[in-house]
């Protein structure tokens, strides 16, 4: 498979039988209609994908981005992200 591929390809390629395995981010495997996810590669051969929030100096907006990094930090957020397949560093 070309790695340029959307992942909605790909995962349209496994369904067809093109090919019989396709790997992709979680959270987009359980996100996509019609794809089943069989569970995670080994810890061992596993990439993990850290996301960071950051806030522009220049931001006119600094209290509403402020806000929103507090918002999808909080621990009531982290029920919602491990169910969209992400996992806390």
């Amino acid at each position: 498979m070309l790695p340029r591929q959307l992942a909605t390809e790909r995962f349209a390629a496994v369904a067809r039988g093109d090919v019989e395995i396709g790997f992709n981010q979680i959270s987009e495997i359980i996100a996509a209609p019609g794809v089943e996810l069989v569970g995670p590669v080994p810890g061992a051969i596993q990439n993990y994908t850290l996301f960071a929030g950051g806030i522009v100096a220049a931001s006119k907006e600094q209290a509403a981005a402020k806000a929103l990094l507090r918002f999808v930090s909080a621990p009531a957020a982290q029920a919602i992200w491990t169910a969209k397949g992400f996992e806390a560093p």
